[in-house]
């Protein structure tokens, strides 16, 4: 339709047939707002089909006759508080349309046509669709309220929407009218026990007398049926589907959280359209005289199935036995709805409303009807029929008497069914014979119904679990035993006070508190037990803990490994995995369901609204600490980084340091005692060094040797020193050292490396042209075009250089790669000659260096840092926000990205800050901002499908490249690694439905995407390529592996950072002087070659920082090791044991291999892979 992104302010119609369409809805809504219009409306249509000939105007036709029916049906309706007041005698008015025009200025015809947007399909906030959408896609969004109101749930003991209320009780006795449906329920002649709860919406809800919706939860119970009806003041809603309520919520968000009143903020949702306005004076209720003088509503229909199986729609209303005036909205109010406080010379108690309930429930009884509007059910229903504006044209009646006798203090007593579900009013808890509707998609007016319910009643076990655990009862039925492992790492026992909840299936034990007389409880590596007798409360489905500070202590944090509960007698334990510190900033409540695995939407509905709890604290609450951060502390500055680097932890404080970091992220004590007794001994001997006149001047490039044995370390690999400046080690280097990621084969040399056959004579040994060793195959490049830009700081008051290199490699008969032809700029020409072994041994030397130099900012900055640390950091974040502790990935990657938050946060503060150990070694650095520019560059010239390690050797096209032994065992690996990935997803999911269902797992995917890295711009790809949602079982497998084979990226990206820069001259991190341009062909010396190198304290600066960054701590965890196993069942450890024995082969493969090398490539032995990024 040309019209179905209708501005309702304006018109420009780009073309005839453009305006006429125009011209036809203006009209079309114009007459919607008059009566009688049928005449009209025919012979309009027939003068348009005249104009428009097309089909597509029949479809338009019946659209438009739609429009007008929607129209006159709410323009109209009976069932409004303003027709109800004029059978009542009541002069009043809902002026909510008139005010709305008036404030927007609206013209007649722009007014009718924005009441027609109001109810039409195609509106800016559409009330009905007709695109069929998954449940999955529903859920997701009745879960984007359900993290906004489980924690109030918690903490404030009552529903989200409406927090203030009383709670009273009574009984019912059904007397329903003739001509009314039946189900059994209704027809019941037996007392029917009746509670309900009178109460407040919103936070202007805590004051009685303040404008706002009121609304009353009606339970009625006869035996095991429940009826619930979660009914609000108003016949009609601010919002009829989740658009128009999340708009709602939002809009009410500016006057109502955090102290805030954006009036204008409010204005323009309350502008957006009439209906926004009307629907309010409808609903909201200022200061009324009782709460027993309201009249209360089912606003969206129910499904009633009768016996006899014919279906009806019927609607509820609770409204005073004794007809009165209703209490209606005075113009004042209506004219400033924004403003609900209450007057300031209203002098009643902000609780006047209960207090007046209360004082009538003692002197007597308080007394309602519940009434029931039907229409037989015709499967030609319209979409406006359900609209809760919709007016049915039927009368109310009475379908039982309410009388209510007094209030309740301990609701879950007088229902005395000791049910975890408790009171608290729930749309799905319905008798035989009602239904909810199911609605079609999110922007069904059905959905309201549905979603209320799912939200009731996760939020309702949240609340009764405390109910429990905070109870009175002395109930002694079963004895409890607990058993607590304390980690037995240093410093996690604690002599803080310790509780545990035990909630199951049917009921929750009481808080109760552990402590052993006499005897010093959680102390480090302890096993204590603990038993107590409490309620029965069914099968066990999770625990809480808490630690509370002990007045008597100083504040402590507390490690667990795990937690075992038993009932007596009942012959088995339910074991709680945990490995993780508890602090000040753990969650409140500490939910603990590690007892199972299991997929969120496999979950029972206990366990459900608890792993939603869960997941909420982590990522939604100031509370728990997990935030996302962009503030990098430079120096004394705080610089946003969103727009150029990825998300990641934030450390809350000024000085953004790791010592600041959560203790659940952070090495375990003995690894950090570890690092800095490194840190220290290398800064001593670093002392002692200078004192020894260790940094006197070089006269050899040998003497560099003294740095390697001031900090001494033997590898496997030390023979490469014996033969470090030849070109057959330049070439292995570049294969199996600490940079071998970016060789690539050449089809063409490019334009702007001109390399040419006189550069090449006697260097190319098979008798071919360079141009047919290029066709053959044997000609590989490196480019490190990467660095083109990038800052560079100052030494000694000297400026640093840095090349932006090119280098042509060779592969002769012999097999041994070659460098052949170096260029250290990216535009050729004196500045940037090229460069060969036919030049002088030093000249080539020095360019040799030169590169190499530059390759060391790209191996520390880009491999390693930007590619192997911070990039996984966004998928760690997400996945401790989003996935519950019972989540198989969770459980499958927690070690492995657990450490990586704090090896990165150490990273920030230390590495690439100014002045710290990463300015200090590297020619980006020196005060500059080379280090951050080249971080930056290091994403933008990357992308998620660069993650796939095996795809990308293929695209550089190494694939046949001898004694590449790194691309061999990367592959080995890969193939590992990804075979562990499949078993694993394969082992938890069946099918590719339960992907796109695990919404646990869509929020991490869609936190990654959105918080990660979708603030970075100037990328190739939004995200870098990430994907905002998985659909099947592959993609989750590809994501998986691109994050856990990252972890073995880094281990070839880092553990051979030291062992190839400990001898400057191998691999200088600076050089001093200029880059050699043509006019110094020749010219070069061994006294300019050293005073190129760096100093040997630049020299001994950067092997102390490789020596750092490579160290191995005595706590590594190793790829085939799982001290730290989350998972139960046998089944999931062969699934582990079946990768080991991968691991294994691949171990013996590589030793065997390497006995035949003379420099071995150990790096990726997977007994030296550690499971995950910790260093």
């Amino acid at each position: 339709m040309a019209w179905k992104g209708l501005d309702s302010t304006s018109f420009s119609p780009k073309d005839e047939e453009a305006k006429l369409r125009g011209q036809f809805w203006i009209k079309l809504a114009s007459m919607g707002v008059k009566d009688g219009s049928e005449k009209e409306l025919h012979e309009l249509l027939q003068e348009w089909t005249e104009i428009f000939k097309d089909a597509d105007i029949l479809e338009e036709r019946q659209e438009g006759l739609d429009m007008i029916s929607n129209i006159k049906e709410i323009l109209y309706s009976t069932s409004t508080l303003e027709s109800q007041a004029k059978e009542r005698g009541q002069e009043w008015s809902n002026l909510g349309r008139k005010l709305f025009q008036e404030h927007t200025g609206s013209s007649e015809v722009q007014m009718a046509i924005k009441l027609a947007m109001d109810f039409s399909p195609w509106s800016p906030a559409p009330w009905t669709s007709y695109t069929t959408e998954s449940l999955q896609s529903m859920s997701a969004k009745v879960r984007q309220f359900n993290t906004n109101g489980l924690l109030q749930a918690w903490k404030l003991q009552a529903p989200t929407t409406h927090p203030v209320g009383l709670i009273v009780k009574g009984q019912a006795l059904m007397e329903p009218d003739e001509g009314l449906p039946l189900i059994d329920f209704f027809t019941s002649k037996e007392e029917i026990k009746v509670q309900a709860r009178f109460s407040n919406g919103g936070a202007y809800g805590k004051d009685d007398r303040s404008t706002t919706g009121r609304g009353c939860s009606l339970k009625l119970r006869l035996g095991d049926q429940v009826l619930d009806l979660v009914c609000q003041t108003g016949s009609v809603s601010p919002f009829e589907n989740y658009l128009t309520f999340a708009l709602l919520v939002g809009a009410n968000s500016q006057l109502e959280e955090h102290g805030n009143f954006d009036v204008e903020a409010y204005k323009k949702w309350l502008l957006s359209r009439p209906a926004s306005w009307y629907n309010l004076v409808e609903t909201l209720v200022k200061a009324p005289s009782s709460y027993s003088r309201l009249q209360y509503y089912l606003k969206y229909p129910l499904l009633l199935t009768e016996a006899s199986g014919v279906e009806h729609y019927c609607k509820f209303r609770i409204v005073p036995a004794e007809e009165g005036p209703l209490e209606l909205m005075p113009e004042e109010t209506q004219r400033t709805i924004w403003n609900r406080e209450a007057d300031k010379d209203d002098k009643r108690p902000i609780d006047y409303l209960r207090r007046e309930m209360r004082k009538r429930l003692l002197e007597g009884t308080v007394q309602f009807k519940l009434e029931m509007i039907s229409k037989e059910k015709t499967g030609n229903e319209s979409n406006i029929f359900f609209h809760p504006s919709s007016d049915w044209k039927q009368p109310w009646k009475t379908l039982a008497l309410i009388e209510l006798t007094e209030t309740v203090g301990d609701e879950r007593m007088w229902w005395g069914d000791g049910r975890i579900g408790g009171w608290a009013g729930n749309p799905g808890d319905l008798p035989p014979g009602l239904s909810i509707i199911e609605p079609v998609n999110s922007q069904d007016t059905n959905w309201v119904n549905w979603a209320r319910s799912e939200l009731y009643r996760v939020n309702s076990s949240i609340r009764n679990v405390r109910r429990f655990a905070e109870s009175k009862e002395n109930v002694k039925d079963v004895k409890y035993i607990v058993t607590i492992t304390t980690s037995d790492i240093k410093y996690s026992g604690t002599d803080d006070n310790v509780s545990i909840i035990i909630v199951g299936d049917r009921a929750a034990t009481n808080r109760q508190y552990l402590d052993t007389k006499l005897y010093n409880d959680f102390e480090r590596g302890d096993t204590t037990e603990y038993s107590f007798l409490d309620r029965e409360i069914g099968h066990i489905e999770y625990i809480i803990i808490k630690k509370e500070d002990s007045k008597l202590t100083i504040q402590s944090e507390w490690c667990i490994e795990k937690v075992v509960v038993a009932k007596d007698k009942s012959g088995y334990d339910i074991k709680f995995p945990f490995f993780q510190w508890v602090n000040n900033a753990s969650p409140d409540p500490l939910i603990i369901a590690s007892n199972r695995t299991c997929l969120p939407q496999n979950e029972s509905e206990i366990r459900s609204s608890a792993r939603l709890l869960e997941t909420s604290l982590s990522s939604h609450w100031e509370e728990t600490k997990f935030k996302w951060s962009y503030d990098l502390k430079t120096g004394d500055n705080i610089e946003d980084v969103r727009e150029h680097q990825p998300g990641f932890l934030k450390v809350h404080s000024e000085e953004k340091t790791y010592d600041e970091l959560d203790s659940r992220f952070q090495w375990a004590p003995e690894h950090y005692s570890e690092y800095k007794d490194l840190r220290r001994t290398l800064a001593m001997t670093g002392i002692t060094s200078t004192i020894k006149g260790l940094f006197d001047p070089i006269n050899t490039i040998e003497e560099y040797k003294d740095v390697v044995e001031e900090i001494p370390e033997e590898s496997a690999e030390d023979a490469w020193m014996d033969n470090w400046d030849s070109d057959e080690e330049f070439g292995r280097q570049t294969m199996n050292g600490m940079n071998p990621v970016n060789l690539h084969r050449i089809k063409e040399l490019p334009e702007k490396f001109p390399v040419t056959e006189a550069h090449m004579e006697g260097i190319l040994q098979r008798g071919l042209t360079l141009q047919e060793e290029i066709e053959k195959g044997n000609m590989y490049m490196i480019d490190l075009k990467i660095l083109e830009g990038v800052s560079t700081g100052t030494y000694e008051d000297q400026k640093l250089f840095l090349a932006v290199p090119m280098v042509l490699f060779y592969l002769p008969p012999n097999e041994k790669l070659i460098p052949v032809a170096i260029q250290l700029g990216q535009l050729p020409g004196t500045d940037f000659p090229i460069w060969t072994p036919n030049d002088t041994r030093e000249d080539w030397l020095l360019a040799k260096f030169w590169f190499r130099n530059a390759d060391a900012q790209v191996s520390q900055l880009v491999t390693h840092l930007a590619q192997s640390h911070f990039i996984l950091e966004p998928f760690a974040v997400g996945m401790f926000r989003s996935l519950s502790l019972a989540h198989p990935i969770h459980k499958l990657m927690k070690d492995n990205l657990k450490s990586l938050i704090a090896i990165d946060t150490k990273a920030r503060e230390v590495l690439i800050t100014p002045g710290g150990v990463g300015d200090a070694s590297l020619t980006v650095g020196h005060g500059s901002n080379g280090i951050i520019e080249t971080l930056t560059k290091a994403y933008q010239n990357y992308s998620y499908k660069g993650m796939n390690y095996k795809n990308d050797l293929v695209q550089r096209d190494v694939m046949e490249l001898p004694g590449y032994h790194h691309r061999d065992d990367s592959i080995k690996l890969w193939d590992a690694t990804l075979s562990y990935m499949q078993d694993m997803v394969n082992h938890f999911y069946d099918s590719d439905s339960d992907v796109i269902e695990d919404w646990e797992v869509q929020a991490w995917v869609k936190d990654v995407f959105n918080n990660g890295f979708g603030k970075m711009k100037n990328l190739q790809q939004a995200s870098l390529g990430v994907p905002s949602s998985l659909a099947t079982k592959a993609e989750l497998v590809e994501y998986l592996q691109s994050i856990f084979y990252t972890t073995v990226r880094h281990s070839f990206a880092n553990f051979y950072s030291f062992e190839y820069t400990r001898f400057a001259p191998n691999s200088p991190t600076v050089l001093r002087g200029k880059l050699p341009r043509e006019e110094d062909r020749g010219l070069a010396t061994i006294e300019t070659l050293l005073a190129s190198l760096p100093t040997k304290k630049q020299a001994y600066v950067a092997a102390a920082t490789g020596k750092v960054l490579a160290n191995r701590a005595s706590d590594e965890v190793y790829l085939r090791e799982t001290p730290n196993w989350m998972f139960l069942k046998e089944e999931t450890r062969k699934v582990f044991e079946k990768f080991v024995e991968k691991l294994d082969k691949i171990e013996e493969e590589i030793k065997s291999r390497n006995k035949k090398l003379d420099i071995p490539y150990t790096v990726l032995q997977p007994s030296r892979i550690p499971s995950g990024v910790s260093a």
